[in-house]
């Protein structure tokens, strides 16, 4: 064990907080587990799904970390109030990509299980599935807004609770998801670039109300096969800071550590339709600007 590893180990543990056994990868150990659900009984039910209990307490380490990846031992952010206040006119020079009329700018291969309505866009939540802009996007300032779905029966999986997500490039998500009342691994919460970096606070707002994203990206670069410079995201959720200016290990992936493959310098911006019946995710007001390095 490294030093600096030692050391993250015994900071977490002198404030109280779990730290991940050194475990292979997809065991879990069943003692830790049983004291994990002792002291969080509203996660005891989800735990005890095998599956999940392997996702969040046996994924594989994450680099320069103490944590693994999906790890529910991971500390929550502080959770703040922002308000309602969210829709702003999109810029002279932005790409309007929905403004409440149609999904001309749009495109995927399921298209037909998004319900546009009242000037809103809503998942189907049967198919999982990308909605994708028909142009392509590199360096760039986004800006979606989004509502949750409310949950009258919460589903017993926290990763159900009305999950979509923003994905730049189509690659890299930024995670959306009910944070009220629902906690799940801190990676993988509202705010979250998923898998990969947990929000600075959670700034999610009740379902029902709606919410903004604006979000900051630089594409990668690369040389070859190699990955020159990193993507790096600012994102803002309601107004408040949530990542700034974090630098991306790769691309999402579920329950592994992301990597980088090369790719072109654009490609389209997509929004995920989750395909649970639970996450009936609506959005307005979308738009794109260009950003030149």
């Amino acid at each position: 064990m490294k030093k600096t590893y030692r050391l993250a180990l015994g900071v977490a543990a002198a404030c109280g907080l779990a730290v991940p056994a050194l475990s292979q990868t997809g065991v879990v150990d069943q003692t830790e587990l049983q004291q994990i659900m002792a002291q969080h009984p509203e996660w005891a039910k989800w735990l005890a799904d095998p599956k999940l209990a392997s996702l969040t307490l046996a994924g594989p380490q994450m680099p320069n970390s103490q944590w693994r990846a999906d790890d529910i031992r991971r500390p929550q952010p502080p959770k703040i109030e922002t308000g309602t206040a969210c829709s702003a006119a999109p810029p002279s020079d932005a790409d309007v990509l929905f403004d409440g009329k149609n999904l001309s700018k749009w495109t995927g291969d399921h298209v037909e299980e998004w319900t546009l309505k009242n000037g809103v866009v809503t998942t189907g939540a049967r198919v999982y599935n990308f909605l994708k802009t028909k142009q392509s996007y590199g360096d760039s300032q986004i800006h979606v807004e989004f509502r949750e779905p409310a949950q009258p029966n919460p589903p017993l999986n926290p990763q159900y609770h009305g999950n979509s997500g923003v994905f730049p490039m189509g690659l890299y998500e930024v995670q959306i998801l009910d944070g009220t009342n629902n906690q799940t691994y801190a990676d993988g919460m509202v705010g979250a670039i998923y898998t990969q970096s947990p929000p600075l606070v959670n700034a999610g707002r009740p379902p029902g109300v709606w919410q903004c994203y604006d979000i900051t990206f630089h594409a990668p670069r690369f040389t070859g096969t190699t990955v020159t410079d990193p993507a790096r995201m600012t994102v803002m959720l309601n107004g408040v800071l949530v990542q700034d200016n974090t630098v991306l290990i790769g691309a999402t992936v579920h329950g592994k550590v992301a990597t980088y493959t090369p790719h072109a310098a654009e490609l389209p911006l997509a929004l995920q339709d989750h395909g649970n019946p639970d996450s009936h995710v609506s959005f307005r007001n979308i738009w794109i600007r260009r950003l030149s390095r």
